[in-house]
């Protein structure tokens, strides 16, 4: 009701904003697991060196929880790729997403199965490549959190 008041529905950049709202608390979960395994002796060895705290971020932690933004990232790329719910509901033709593209294909003289089919493969394609191009750094991040 609120998106269609501020004439917002159908928009590409609500949805982006919905989908980064709806995946943050996914998001902020796994990068504090990550976050917690970084040793405080490091930025405590930074800090010793003059490093203020951008310096501290971005030179010391973020090489050591790389692996996990990958594979934050990674989940977060896949879950909203996959999202039907909310892209049925907030858009229509201008911002609709793939999900409710594959949906169109089933209609009330039935499902076009090769059509469908041929679709689902192509949409899949881009998280398939993702996650190959992230692999070293998913399997390392999604094994951070292993015995040691």
């Amino acid at each position: 009701m609120i998106l269609k008041t501020l004439n917002l529905l159908d928009n590409i950049y609500m949805l982006a904003i919905v989908y980064g709202a709806v995946n943050l608390p996914v998001t902020v979960w796994m990068m504090r697991s990550f976050l917690l395994e970084v040793p405080f002796e490091i930025i405590e060895a930074a800090r010793v060196d003059g490093a203020g705290l951008f310096r501290e971020i971005v030179r010391v932690v973020l090489p050591l929880v790389l692996p996990g933004v990958a594979a934050a990232a990674l989940i977060t790329f896949i879950f909203s790729w996959n999202e039907y719910f909310l892209a049925t509901l907030l858009t229509s033709s201008a911002a609709r997403t793939t999900p409710p593209f594959l949906g169109s294909f089933v209609d009330g003289r039935g499902q076009f199965l090769a059509v469908l089919s041929a679709a689902a493969t192509i949409a899949a394609l881009p998280v398939i490549i993702a996650g190959w191009v992230a692999q070293k750094q998913l399997v390392r991040g999604l094994s951070m959190g292993a015995i040691k």
